[in-house]
């Protein structure tokens, strides 16, 4: 499964959310892959497109940093499996 997070953080939290990010990057654990990630040039918003098999790991991994962020989190599908949904 394929899931777009989109995480932001308040101003005064930016710098805790920096620090945090520098000491253990995006955090996730294993059985999720990031397979992209890609951060506003504010610092206060984020996303990532992870892979996993288990969408448990992915409230784990993001409950975490609810401390500090608010995260959004969507399934998606790629291009081939939407043709496989929409096909008649």
């Amino acid at each position: 499964m394929m899931f777009v997070i989109h995480w932001q953080a308040e101003p005064k939290r930016r710098d805790s959310v920096m620090k945090r990010f520098q000491k253990i990057g995006h955090g996730a654990p294993k059985g999720i892959t990031i397979v992209a990630s890609y951060h506003s040039v504010t610092q206060l918003e984020g996303w990532a497109i992870a892979e996993t098999k288990d969408s448990v790991l992915i409230g784990r991994w993001l409950h975490a940093w609810t401390d500090l962020n608010v995260n959004h989190v969507t399934p998606v599908v790629d291009r081939k499996d939407m043709l496989k949904i929409v096909a008649r």
